[in-house]
């Protein structure tokens, strides 16, 4: 036998009362389902909880990574530069004929990188290892001009690739064919065409430093070639992305573009 519960509804009106009989066993399941949402309303709200202070944990993390990257950065940066001036000093002193003091030779073996390269692995040689620090070092500057002509756009990266005036290298023109010389000792790490720079060519110098000269007529070497600072190794031209002849020059530390005017010796 059913048993049912009484609903009695009695109107403020004195109309006549209403029993409404409902089955037991629909409370049941109505009770049940009302149970059943509070509980999965309980449950996603714990999950999300857990979320967000997950997403607040991975931001923190993030955020200290982001700054320990940037101070890691700050020093290679302050170190880089010290190697680049007292290479500099020091290629400034052989020009002049005066001679390197064994302390020189020293702080650059000190701080020289010198790693993980053709450049550097195929030029070692024996002798005293600051010396030969040195050396490589000096050789793997940028320090020449590739081409003699006019610079008709300079280097430019504030605002980052997004900046209408951004040119990560410099601008050289001269006469169509003029040779283009490398700026360093190293190693031919690509000659090829390329949609934007045409016939390119890039060299490794070692030490993380690397250089490319682009809108070439030709090129005269091949991946795997080492050349000497001074060797032609293509003719100044315009193709590519190019409107009038002139040599795209850049000068790359690490990966990332810096101004040439940095390394080139006037």
């Amino acid at each position: 036998m059913k048993k049912y519960l009484s609903l009695i509804v009695v109107p403020t009106d004195n109309a006549t009362p209403r029993n409404y009989r409902i089955p037991y066993l629909m409370v049941y399941t109505f009770g049940g389902l009302v149970a059943l949402a509070v509980l999965v309303f309980v449950g996603l709200v714990f999950s999300y909880g857990k979320l967000l202070v997950k997403a607040r944990q991975a931001d923190l993390l993030a955020a200290e990574n982001q700054r320990i990257r940037g101070q890691n950065s700050e020093v290679d940066s302050l170190k880089t530069e010290l190697i680049r001036l007292q290479a500099m000093g020091i290629q400034i002193k052989k020009m002049l004929g005066v001679d390197i003091s064994s302390e020189d030779s020293l702080l650059v073996a000190n701080l020289s990188p010198a790693a993980g390269s053709q450049a550097i692995a195929d030029a070692i040689d024996t002798g005293d290892p600051g010396e030969t620090q040195q050396k490589l070092l000096l050789r793997s500057i940028p320090s020449m001009w590739p081409v003699k002509g006019y610079v008709t756009r300079e280097f430019y990266t504030t605002g980052g690739e997004k900046s209408e005036n951004y040119h990560p290298g410099m601008d050289i023109a001269a006469k169509r064919n003029t040779a283009v010389q490398a700026s360093a000792e190293g190693v031919v790490i690509k000659s090829e065409w390329d949609e934007v720079y045409g016939f390119v060519v890039v060299l490794d110098h070692g030490f993380g430093m690397t250089t490319l000269y682009g809108h070439n007529t030709r090129n005269l070497v091949s991946v795997g070639d080492r050349v000497a600072r001074g060797q032609t190794i293509a003719f100044l031209g315009s193709s590519g992305r190019s409107t009038a002849p002139h040599l795209h020059f850049e000068v790359r530390k690490n990966g990332v573009s810096v101004d040439p005017r940095e390394y080139l010796l006037n």
